[in-house]
């Protein structure tokens, strides 16, 4: 793929991403407040989204009124209690969610603690009932927020789980392939369904693998990351691959 076809932006380090996404997300918010609209936003785990967290967390004394509009929905989450250490959930609310004033209607978490193939309908359900109330919108989420794994997944749509690349359904519930625990997770159809999705990678270690996704689509495709459209949020360290023609 041509570097020109793909939207990226190279910063000197994680905490300067952090510090972008933190603002991009505070002034759409306010926005959406003056123009009294849902703000929709899925976020994911991961010690790199931490960090955009808890810069997050710093806008703290905005106005209730403005939050009241931002509703956050978990791209993914392990089948634990949210009390556990592993939680998606638990990471968030730690690092962001006990910070600010958002009322718990607008939070809507996948419970990990329920029966599994159960939880998944009913986060489904959640998510379409929500759309109902986006006027004139047909679009499920305005912003997703995702990492990207060393093996190229994103989400916890893994390598080795095709099935999941042609469905229809907003979430499924899917094995893990080295723990073989169980997780839900939206689904690729479900992703796309949003106005802005951004890639956050940092690290060398991830180098190749972006390189792979950004520079050639015949090869991207290998991996489950390709099959989710989105612009990409780099340090140095992860865009060191690149090749610039």
């Amino acid at each position: 793929m041509n570097l020109q076809m793909v939207s990226f932006r190279i910063f000197s380090d994680s905490n300067v991403i952090a510090e972008k996404i933190a603002s991009c997300w505070y002034d759409q918010a306010q926005r959406a407040a003056r123009d009294k609209r849902m703000f929709s936003v899925v976020l994911s785990g991961g010690t790199t989204a931490s960090l955009v967290y808890r810069h997050l967390a710093k806008y703290k004394p905005m106005s209730p009124m403005i939050w009241k509009w931002v509703h956050i929905f978990w791209a993914d989450e392990r089948c634990v209690p949210p009390e556990h250490k592993e939680s998606n959930y638990l990471n968030i609310q730690r690092t962001f969610l006990s910070d600010i004033q958002i009322p718990m209607k607008n939070i809507h978490r996948i419970r990990g603690e329920n029966e599994p193939f159960g939880e998944c309908l009913r986060y489904e359900k959640e998510i379409t009932d929500h759309l109902l109330h986006k006027s004139g919108d047909h679009k499920l989420f305005d912003w997703v927020l995702l990492g990207v794994g060393a093996d190229g997944h994103t989400a916890s749509i893994f390598p080795g789980q095709e099935f999941l690349l042609g469905t229809q359904d907003l979430c499924v519930v899917v094995t893990h392939p080295v723990t073989g625990k169980k997780r839900i997770t939206l689904t690729p159809y479900a992703l796309n369904l949003s106005d802005r999705v951004t890639y956050n990678v940092i690290g060398l270690d991830k180098a190749v693998k972006v390189s792979d996704l950004i520079s050639e689509k015949s090869r991207s495709n290998r991996f489950p990351t390709g099959y989710v459209e989105g612009e990409w949020f780099l340090d140095y360290d992860a865009a060191s691959r690149l090749k610039f023609s």
